[in-house]
Order: C-alpha cells, then sequence, then structure tokens
C-alpha cells in the first residue's frame, strides 16, 4: 500500500471510528453507564482493551510498517479531534442532551485517545 493510499485509508478509519466513539457516547450515556459510578469504571476498563487491540488491527490493515504505529495513531486522533471541535461546537447534541454527561464522555474520549498513542508509543519501541 502507498503512503498516500495508506493516509486515505487512516483518514476514513478515523473518521469511522469518530462517528462509532460519539454513538458509544450516546449509548452509555442513554443507559447510563456514564455517571461517574462504578460502570464508568469498567467502561473506561474495557475501553482500554478495544482501543489497544483497535489500534494493532487498523495498523494492520494499512499495512503500517514496523515502528510506525504511533503515526497511525496520530492520524486518526487528529481526525478524531477535528470532527469532534466541530460536533461539539455546533452539534453537542450528538453525544447527549445533557452537558454533564457530555463532559464525562469528553473525558472518556481523552482517555482513548491518550491510550492509544501510549500503546503506539509503547509498541513502536520495541
Amino acid at each position: 500500500m502507498s503512503t498516500r493510499a495508506r493516509y486515505i485509508a487512516l483518514f476514513i478509519q478515523g473518521a469511522v471510528i469518530w462517528f462509532m466513539a460519539a454513538m458509544f457516547i450516546r449509548f452509555t450515556v442513554l443507559a447510563g453507564w456514564m455517571d461517574g459510578g462504578p460502570a464508568t469504571i469498567i467502561v473506561f476498563a474495557f475501553s482500554l482493551v478495544g482501543s489497544c487491540l483497535g489500534i494493532e488491527l487498523i495498523h494492520r490493515i494499512v499495512r503500517g510498517e514496523r515502528g510506525e504505529m504511533v503515526r497511525s495513531a496520530a492520524v486518526i486522533a487528529l481526525v478524531g479531534a477535528m470532527l469532534d471541535g466541530l460536533a461539539i461546537t455546533w452539534t453537542p447534541q450528538l453525544y447527549s442532551l445533557d452537558p454533564a454527561a457530555r463532559a464525562i464522555g469528553g473525558a472518556w474520549l481523552l482517555w482513548i485517545v491518550g491510550t492509544i498513542l501510549a500503546y503506539a508509543l509503547l509498541r513502536d519501541r520495541r
């Protein structure tokens, strides 16, 4: 896969993952799992595992080079951050109607981006 094709694939996957994350926030808020209680801890813990497996899978799908997983993670993160910025500004109800729920959803997003970048950085060092 050429570098250009790899970046296009990462941008598309970043947009798809962003939308899935937004819907995940919406669902978990409606289900009462993002209220700061024990369910929230479980969501964050499972998300840690899922995010590490996810970036590993995506890096393989785009045939990323060895030692360049952090680049794949960064492209996905930047697409998500840009789309979140737009959505939070103009359509915050996409995540939740409750501002407090949006705040914890935002915290979850920061956690996920951090775990993906940290995992990719550590993985690249091997």
